[in-house]
């Protein structure tokens, strides 16, 4: 008579979102309430690297360079705060945030969201983001923003004749003639 044990060995795999700091918005200020302000940060580096050991209590940072009117540090924040498009600290502050922190659901779902593929929206941008890297990101930011922005278009890099990035825009610009495959835009 054959004994046949069986084991079963538990194996604990934890998955970990490995937030890249290389996405930062240099002359972002995303002013708003912080958690934990840090003085002795001395670049955006350390600043991200920061956020990202705070595990999932932090989900933005903003890293201001001595010069404005802010203290100069890095501040962690438990959300991420709409762009404060009139501060006069955007040239001191450099912004980031996890991309895991946006919620891409709804109207930004992929697939199933309302795009406008190959279309492109020119005008009336307030914030041009290179964090974002793809177009449900950028119609979550929007989403994100609140009732500032109205529109958004993301072009994605190797447009001929544009810059990429994530714009987010204040009213909802009229569809260019110009056909655009690099583009997609939405509106809210």
């Amino acid at each position: 008579m054959w004994i046949y044990a069986t084991f079963i060995v538990a194996i604990s795999i934890k998955i970990v979102y490995l937030q890249t700091c290389s996405n930062f918005e240099d002359g972002i200020d995303r002013s708003g309430p912080w958690y934990a302000y840090v003085q002795t940060m001395l670049s955006t580096d350390s600043c991200c690297n920061l956020c990202n050991a705070e595990g999932t209590r932090c989900q933005s940072w903003v890293f201001v360079r001595a010069g404005g009117s802010y203290a100069p540090g890095c501040y962690l924040k438990q959300n991420i705060p709409s762009i404060n498009e009139t501060s006069t600290n955007k040239q001191y502050c450099t912004s980031g945030f996890k991309q895991t922190s946006l919620i891409t659901s709804g109207r930004c779902a992929y697939p199933g969201g309302i795009f406008e593929l190959g279309i492109d929206r020119p005008g009336y941008n307030y914030a041009r983001l290179l964090s974002i890297d793809s177009h449900p990101a950028c119609c979550a930011m929007c989403q994100l923003e609140g009732d500032k922005c109205r529109a958004w278009t993301f072009i994605r890099n190797g447009a001929v004749g544009k810059e990429s990035g994530c714009l987010l825009k204040n009213q909802i610009p009229p569809i260019s003639n110009v056909p655009c495959v690099a583009c997609t835009s939405g509106t809210k």
